[in-house]
């Protein structure tokens, strides 16, 4: 369970690093690729956190 916690927090880290590259990017296409990449990161460490939940309850 403890790697899955640390997995879901890696990808919240990243989520924060992608965001943090989209809002510094001067090129449309950029920061929209890095706000994709950002959202799709918490949605996978969302569905972590689901399972680490349903396994706990």
């Amino acid at each position: 369970m403890e790697d899955m916690k640390a997995s879901a927090e890696k990808l919240r880290a990243e989520a924060d690093y992608a965001e943090q590259i989209a809002r510094s990017a001067t090129a449309a296409q950029k920061r929209e690729l890095y706000e994709r990449l950002a959202v799709h990161f918490r949605r996978l460490a969302g569905d972590i956190e689901k399972v680490m939940a349903d396994r706990a309850g």
